[in-house]
């Protein structure tokens, strides 16, 4: 097992050496509350702005969409919020402690998920950022506002995330802590800045997918995706949370509680769009136009500071997820890599296809797949009960090693594996976007149940698949054996 080399690597402006390798305790030396600040901070920003836009565009009136977002998140926080203990008992990254319920080649999983999620939502990140930025300078300085010039200021913002990410764990949390306080205000000040624009019942037109319930389903898919692609990351910053000195429910309380705040500016972007007189199809820049000449300064800060808060999360998640699979390379090293292919991405998706319907598909499809993945840890975590974490043999990927206690069948739990192919097929099946549609996408009417489908369809098919395969009795085996073990003699 490799061993933490410095525990003073992980402070401020040092670079972080520590990958997924196993925290030893001195290590561990965050809190829930910093937990907090990062899952806020990092969705201060436009990408999660523009959810709330989205939202208007579909059709929906500013209550249905308000409405729409606030259950897709409080739903999607409900889900994923007891996943923050397992960083603090495993002292490892979600994905490498996901190998405790999938198997140690199972893990990929959610290797293969957290990478999607990061790279895609790190693109999405700099080009609404980036779209700000020039939106706003050629009102404000009049420079030009063509292709040549946003992919100049893609390049300024994506390089200031890299810059970030490369330093690492402390360094990130140093940066959200600046940016809730500063960029929260801001957006408050957002809702005084358009207030004389708001048109609660405005609409952009007839609904994007046929009925109203269809498309306020679809906004609360969405608003449900925020939450739900953070549980591949958040063991990145909970490991560091030492579980002898924090309560559980503390740190659930603190992740939860974060989830569902950072996903309120969605309601900003809905204020905003119910005001918009001319609609050009790009949010940012509908929005430059609309804003009184006053809040261009807080709308260039939010580009920036609130860009860079999120931006940093997803390619630092996407750099361990990457030293995860590629154990020979080092953070540092994986986190370059994962940005190249984020920013190419990017560019492919503003230059090449419609970004707005992109990020939409995007969403939807990978909500679709996550769910399941998660429903599976959840029920791991609930039904644990103490039985622990083996956080030796949930390195044996990183060591070259077969056999240990999550080996299972050849490096992967049939039963889980199972459980979440099954959902993962419902989900893609009945999946509804503009760009794809799955040949179930009419099973309910219209309305898309591809993220709530997929997970209930793994909810019920997973304990069916353990029972099975005797799991629980020889889980309770190994509980008798070990307390057999510890008992006392007289």
């Amino acid at each position: 097992m490799t061993e933490y080399v410095d525990p003073n690597a992980d402070r401020v402006g040092q670079i972080e050496q520590a990958g997924v390798e196993f925290l030893p305790e001195q290590a561990r030396d965050s809190r829930p509350r910093n937990l907090a600040a990062v899952f806020i901070g990092g969705n201060l920003t436009w990408t999660v702005v523009v959810f709330g836009w989205l939202a208007i565009s579909f059709g929906l009136d500013f209550a249905d969409a308000a409405s729409a977002i606030v259950v897709g998140a409080l739903a999607g926080a409900v889900l994923v919020a007891p996943l923050a203990v397992v960083g603090p008992r495993t002292g490892t990254n979600m994905t490498v402690a996901s190998g405790a319920w999938f198997g140690i080649r199972g893990r990929f999983i959610g290797s293969a998920l957290a990478l999607a999620f990061a790279l895609a939502y790190g693109a999405v990140t700099v080009w609404t950022s980036g779209d700000a930025l020039v939106a706003a300078a050629h009102r404000l300085l009049e420079t030009p506002e063509n292709d040549g010039v946003r992919a100049l200021a893609y390049a300024l913002v994506a390089a200031a995330m890299v810059t970030v990410a490369l330093f690492g764990h402390g360094t990130i949390v140093a940066v959200q802590q600046v940016v809730v306080p500063v960029v929260g205000v801001l957006m408050l000040v957002g809702l005084v800045a358009f207030a004389g624009r708001f048109a609660p019942s405005a609409t952009f037109g007839p609904y994007r997918l046929g009925g109203h319930w269809q498309t306020w389903m679809l906004s609360a898919v969405l608003a449900a995706g925020g939450p739900l692609s953070y549980a591949p990351v958040v063991g990145d910053y909970s490991r560091r949370i030492s579980a002898r000195r924090h309560r559980g429910r503390t740190i659930v309380a603190a992740f939860g509680i974060a989830l569902f705040v950072g996903q309120l500016p969605a309601l900003l972007g809905a204020y905003i769009a119910t005001g918009f007189t001319t609609r050009t199809g790009s949010f940012l820049h509908d929005v430059v136009a609309a804003a009184p000449a006053w809040y261009l300064l807080p709308i260039l800060v939010i580009s920036l500071a609130g860009g860079l808060g999120q931006g940093v999360m997803n390619i630092y998640a996407s750099g361990l997820d990457l030293e995860g699979l590629l154990p020979r390379l080092r953070r540092v090293q994986t986190t370059t890599i994962s940005a190249t292919v984020s920013i190419v991405l990017l560019y492919v998706g503003v230059f090449v296809v419609n970004a707005a319907d992109a990020v939409t598909a995007m969403t939807v499809v990978l909500n679709a797949v996550a769910a399941p993945w998660i429903v599976v840890l959840v029920g791991g975590v609930l039904r644990q009960r103490g039985d622990g974490f083996d956080t030796v043999d949930l390195q044996a990927f990183a060591q070259g090693r077969r056999g240990g206690r999550y080996w299972f069948t050849r490096g992967w739990n049939v039963p889980a594996t199972a459980a979440w192919a099954a959902g993962s097929i419902f989900g893609i099946l009945t999946v509804d976007t503009t760009l794809y549609t799955g040949p179930l996408a009419g099973i309910a009417g219209g309305i898309d149940v591809s993220t709530l489908g997929s997970a209930l369809v793994t909810a019920v098919i997973y304990p069916i698949a353990l029972r099975l395969s005797g799991a629980p009795r020889r889980a309770a085996a190994r509980h008798e054996e070990t307390a057999a073990l510890t008992a006392p003699t007289e």
